[in-house]
């Protein structure tokens, strides 16, 4: 195995890339860099200073005066805003609803780059999110693009939220993710792409466990890691 090795992790919403990511981190000994995490706490942030969200000067400026940090826990990356702990709260319907408007912004992303690019250098790192595989870890020593049906995505997603407490329905989150697809592919500011050198893996029929054993095979091949 690398003494430092980089995996990126992105797709669309609702295909596993978290569950992907905390589960490879914990088997491969490795940092977790959560990025949508990031935003989510950003646009969190946001709201609650009751910014126009659509002014991206004023999101900046709330950025920068506010701090965001990932930690390691035994229940996988936490997700902290101004050493509070934010983990839940960030996945409300509003925060939902409104990081892709905040994530869409161009200068928002090469500030919310730097910082993930400061937090992975030097280290095994586990990246998931979006520009994780253009522009956080271009260079990444794999790059994983997961796919799946936007039946099976909405299922997946409607039961992470129901467990975090928020109510909604199966009808609002396939709305959702299709709304969220849109978003992603048509941005200007790094749009939901495969880069040419991904591993790209359909889970659409695959359990976590098949989805791991498929990347870990893909490392092996690649001797990333040991055999």
């Amino acid at each position: 195995m690398k003494k430092n090795f980089s995996i990126a992790i992105d797709g669309p919403v609702g295909v596993g890339k978290g569950t992907l990511a905390v589960t490879l981190s914990k088997r491969l000994n490795a940092l977790y860099v959560y990025t949508g995490g990031m935003y989510r706490a950003l646009t969190l942030s946001c709201l609650q200073e009751k910014i126009d969200l659509r002014k991206e000067d004023q999101v900046l400026d709330v950025f920068s005066r506010n701090k965001i940090d990932l930690k390691i826990s035994d229940y996988g990356t936490r997700v902290y805003l101004n050493d509070k702990e934010v983990s839940d709260e960030i996945f409300s319907k509003e925060v939902s609803n409104s990081t892709p408007i905040i994530a869409a912004y161009a200068k928002v992303r090469r500030q919310m780059v730097e910082k993930q690019r400061h937090v992975a250098e030097g280290r095994k790192v586990i990246i998931e999110g979006r520009d994780s595989a253009t522009d956080v870890i271009p260079n990444a020593d794999l790059k994983i693009f997961l796919t799946a049906g936007l039946k099976v995505r909405a299922q997946r997603r409607l039961k992470q939220i129901l467990a975090k407490g928020i109510k909604t329905t199966i009808e609002e989150v396939k709305r959702d993710t299709q709304r969220r697809d849109m978003l992603d592919m048509e941005r200007e500011a790094s749009p939901l792409t495969i880069v040419k050198d991904a591993f790209v893996l359909d889970t659409t029929n695959l359990t976590i466990e098949e989805t791991v054993d498929r990347v870990m095979e893909e490392l092996k091949e690649r001797k990333i890691i040991d055999d």
